[in-house]
């Protein structure tokens, strides 16, 4: 009898069903022989996958998820894997007692920038920002001596690892969720697909479309995500009120990963309205490339990387996203000329099909692993 290698995936901080983490690599990876377990928050609905999911209360507080490192530690060790995968800069710790104790190599998958995203955190005291940036990048160095691999989604994210053993993997979609361009397209419909955060520009956002709609009158706003707290979400929609927009805007909670492309195909224009806090100076969000697979023109904001990816594609237009008249001209004019609307669409999604989907980073993953499991 064969034994299959075994990869565990950790993550303490994300649903089990992340669409990177379950939907892509995990799935990649049991496509591929690997048997793989992922250990996760226990979810409110357990999806019927053929994947093993080891699950644990999230904890609260600081000193709760402390003590979860210990727990989670002892998941991962009881599972016996040839290789551990983890998520979260939490679980830093956790890595390196599995490749301390346990002589298993260990890949950290580092989703973000994360000493810029600490300086963007709002909630985060400014007074304790700089050290809290500096105690993270302090601890990732010492953690890095001892981890055997590093994966990481855009170049910018990747000049902090150059002289670790480290793989770009972009967050690309799959093209099975996307398997056909969409022709059932609302014409007059923009999607703001995600987080409704303050720092994704939002704001701006509905006063960009306010103004839109004062010249294309039948243009249609859909929010496909979850606010970031009660308080934003008055904020949100007194300015909708205050900007008589009721009729125009419609919001849509947090739907199972495999309905969001319903959603994104319907709609014409898909926009990336962020502001340029630390981290979105460096990161690609997968929207983006969402956007692309369900052939809509895109509107972003003018960050370089993002920029690059638009004028390789002929997708779509960029903003100052600080500037609601330039938002609002943008939606205007791509509302007022469908043809071109549709052009930059199968520009984009032409974009998608040979080169900005998850097929061409899944031969990354694996090569990857093939990389450490062979030392």
């Amino acid at each position: 009898m064969v034994t299959m290698t075994k990869v565990c995936v950790i993550t303490s901080i994300h649903s089990p069903y992340d669409g990177r983490i379950y939907h892509k690599q995990c799935k990649s990876l049991k496509n591929a022989g690997y048997d793989v377990v992922l250990i996760a928050p226990k979810p409110d609905v357990v999806e019927s996958e053929n994947i093993p999911l080891i699950t644990f209360n999230r904890p609260k507080g600081i000193k709760n998820r402390l003590q979860s490192i210990f727990h989670l530690y002892k998941l991962a060790k009881k599972e016996n894997a040839d290789l551990y995968h983890f998520h979260d800069p939490e679980l830093m710790i956790v890595g390196v007692m599995i490749e301390s104790l346990l002589k298993k190599p260990v890949i950290y998958d580092v989703h973000e920038h994360y000493p810029n995203t600490i300086m963007g955190r709002e909630y985060i005291p400014s007074i304790v920002k700089v050290p809290m940036k500096l105690a993270y990048i302090a601890i990732e160095k010492l953690a890095l001596i001892k981890i055997s691999g590093v994966i990481y989604t855009t170049e910018e994210i990747g000049r902090r690892y150059d002289k670790y053993n480290g793989c770009k993997i972009e967050n690309y979609p799959l093209k099975e969720m996307f398997p056909e361009p969409s022709n059932e397209k609302d014409e007059n419909q923009i999607i703001y697909l995600g987080g409704i955060t303050k720092i994704r520009g939002v704001l701006q956002l509905i006063e960009g479309f306010g103004l839109a709609v004062k010249s294309v009158p039948q243009a249609k706003l859909l929010f496909l995500g979850s606010f970031e707290s009660n308080q934003f979400r008055e904020e949100v929609y007194e300015l909708i009120d205050q900007l008589k927009l009721k009729e125009n805007v419609t919001f849509i909670s947090r739907v199972p990963y495999e309905q969001i492309s319903a959603y994104v195909e319907r709609s014409s224009v898909g926009i990336l309205p962020y502001l340029p806090y630390p981290n979105h100076l460096v990161a690609l969000p997968n929207k983006l490339f969402e956007y692309m697979a369900a052939n809509n023109a895109i509107i972003s904001s003018n960050f370089s990387h993002y920029a690059k990816v638009i004028e390789d594609s002929q997708g779509g237009l960029v903003v100052d996203p600080e500037d609601p008249k330039d938002i609002g001209t943008k939606i205007s004019h791509l509302l007022s000329n469908p043809n071109q609307t549709k052009e930059l669409g199968r520009n984009a999604r032409k974009a998608f099909e040979t080169k900005y989907n998850w097929t061409c980073e899944e031969k990354k993953l694996l090569e990857f692993y093939r990389s450490l499991l062979i030392k």
